[in-house]
């Protein structure tokens, strides 16, 4: 009886003592966080917010996986409308430090996770390759434009961290944090960018407008581009051709589905993108060659549903008429002055991309050029000319090699009857959307190529247990 005592005291002190390290452990890095946020509010506002809203997206995380990844999308989601309310605050800045924010917070999550689990030697392998292939072009990068070259590294590499996120998904491909938040999240996005066009703009986007001139998508006195709450129409048309592919997975309650799926419809057609369009329809073919023909009837029943309600609203709705003129101007690219100058940038610029080896240097296209002088690929209107442009053949290469080894396992993931298998379905058609969509912008740059390795991820973990589960 008395060793038992001393036994119970012995467990009791090191219970004790152990949360007494773990208090003692919080305190310093709560101090040490209070002092960081202390520091960057001397320097910028926007640089405060952002430490504040990285550490929410880790301290939720490590709280609970589901609302980590739940706000890591949202922080993706809603950062750049979040900005354009910090501009009515403080006027506009030169480079914004919350425009950081959403890479550093999923380059942190993942890389808490890849610390902490296992992870197989696929994913390991996909991402290896993905990275030496951005990595090429980080030298000549370098020096060129150092912050431009860093901006685009840590850009695309925490695209590439996605995977680690997809691969640790739980149950196994039954369900995904990626679908729901497609779903719940991108509706009141898509309703928001009818909006912008139904009633006046929003002073933090009228502002926002005025500040950068952003012509290519409309003014403040003319119809525009909706956006929402992303930076832009190529980059808000994506996601909702994603979460309008999801939709096809609702079965409890099909009428929210056809909700659902006409707001979608619309915000997506007054984005003005049509290649989303063109990826939408090879998505939904994917879908049905995937499932060998059975799910044709559901897919292309969705899509009827989609054009009927469209069409039907269109001769009541100034918006729906645009949904329906836009839908019907897919074919005729022949006509349009922007899709002709595409062509020619295009026929101007690929021989030049592929006779450099190690290409003209990460961040000499896209956004990250904004940190230093003119390019010849500001607006990206092709992602593989892109990547090629800014990593030589080598580097393209190799990525592409990496989004190869995701093709095959989605395809075989596909294939694979069980539970998961409509969930399966849905994710090679989603990345099927997104490799076409990369014909006409940067689909690894920003919260797409977040999704894109994601889906990667994923699709790789569902092999892996394939194979280690069989005999």
């Amino acid at each position: 009886m008395a060793s038992l005592t001393r036994s119970k005291r012995v467990e009791a002190r090191r219970y004790l003592g152990a949360k007494g390290a773990e208090l003692w452990w919080l305190l310093l890095v709560g101090g040490a966080c209070a002092a960081l946020l202390a520091w960057l509010l001397t320097f910028s506002v926007q640089g405060a917010w952002a430490f504040v809203l990285v550490v929410s997206v880790i301290a939720l995380h490590q709280y609970d996986r589901r609302w980590g990844i739940a706000a890591m999308f949202a922080l993706w989601f809603v950062g750049p409308m979040l900005r354009r309310l910090f501009l009515l605050l403080t006027g506009p800045i030169g480079t914004d430090p919350l425009s950081l924010a959403p890479f550093i917070a999923t380059a942190a999550i993942a890389g808490l996770e890849f610390a902490s689990a296992h992870v197989a030697w696929s994913v390991r392998r996909v991402m290896l390759l993905a990275s030496i292939g951005f990595a090429i072009g980080l030298p000549l990068g370098l020096a060129s434009s150092p912050e431009g070259a860093m901006y685009a590294s840590l850009a695309y590499l925490a695209g590439v961290a996605g995977a680690v996120l997809g691969y640790h998904e739980r149950p196994w491909l039954r369900e995904s944090n990626l679908r729901r938040v497609l779903l719940f999240g991108m509706v009141p996005i898509a309703a928001y960018a009818i909006a912008q066009r139904a009633v006046p703009l929003p002073v933090w986007d009228r502002e926002w407008l005025e500040a950068f001139e952003f012509t290519s998508i409309g003014g403040v006195d003319t119809p525009i581009r909706v956006y929402a709450s992303l930076n832009g129409p190529g980059t808000l048309a994506p996601l909702l051709g994603l979460a309008l592919l999801c939709c096809l997975t609702v079965r409890r309650h099909p009428k929210l589905a056809i909700l659902s799926a006409a707001l979608l419809t619309t915000a997506l057609s007054l984005t003005f993108v049509r290649s989303a369009w063109v990826a939408l329809i090879a998505a939904g073919g994917a879908h049905i060659i995937a499932s060998r023909g059975r799910s044709a009837r559901h897919v292309l029943g969705a899509m009827a549903v989609i054009v009927v309600i469209s069409a039907a609203l269109a001769p009541f709705s100034h918006t729906a008429g645009d949904v329906v003129s836009r839908f019907s101007s897919i074919g005729q690219t022949g006509s349009d002055s922007s899709a002709v100058a595409r062509q020619a940038s295009f026929n101007q610029l690929f021989p030049r991309a592929i006779s450099a080896p190690l290409g003209h240097g990460l961040g000499s296209a896209g956004e990250a050029t904004r940190l230093h002088g003119e390019t010849d690929l500001r607006a990206v209107d092709n992602g593989y000319l892109s990547l090629l442009y800014q990593v030589g053949p080598v580097g393209f290469a190799l990525v592409i090699a990496a989004l190869f080894l995701i093709v095959r396992s989605a395809w075989n993931g596909a294939q694979a009857r069980g539970p998961g298998y409509e969930l399966r379905l849905l994710l090679f058609a989603m990345l099927v959307y997104l490799l076409v969509q990369l014909t006409s912008g940067d689909v690894f740059y920003g919260p797409s190529g977040v999704i894109l390795w994601f889906i990667g991820g994923q699709v790789l973990a569902y092999e892996w247990r394939r194979a280690t589960a069989s005999p």
